[in-house]
């Protein structure tokens, strides 16, 4: 599992999104990388300050990256509702709905104004 990781505007950590790997790879392999250039600021995760690579989340970029969510997960309804047959078991229930479970969260998280920075490691 990775971390997505948002700051406050005290650059301490607000909240955090665990993905999985395969999720991960294609966040990198999506428009999402591409919204937004990331700099190196320092950050206080634990207290303590520590450089990370963020971007900001002001304006333009948080309303890019909110758009970019709410259209995949337009997207991936259409996808999970072809997948799922009429009686899905458990297991592949939680394998279907993986994807659309995680970019709800992280539209949730980009879209509270607390959160002022964006961190993927």
């Amino acid at each position: 599992m990775l971390d997505i990781v948002f700051y406050s505007q005290a650059k301490e950590t607000v909240d955090s999104v665990d993905v999985s790997q395969d999720f991960y790879k294609w966040l990198t392999q999506s428009d999402f990388s591409k919204i937004a250039k990331s700099q190196e600021m320092e950050m206080k995760p634990d207290g303590e300050a520590v450089k990370s690579t963020v971007i900001i989340l002001e304006g333009e970029n948080r309303r890019k990256f909110s758009d970019f969510f709410r259209d995949a997960i337009v997207q991936e309804c259409d996808d999970v509702l072809k997948k799922l047959g009429s009686s899905p078991s458990k297991e592949e229930y939680t394998h279907i709905t993986y994807r659309l479970k995680m970019l709800q969260s992280l539209r949730k998280v980009i879209e509270d104004e607390k959160c002022k920075y964006l961190e993927w490691k």
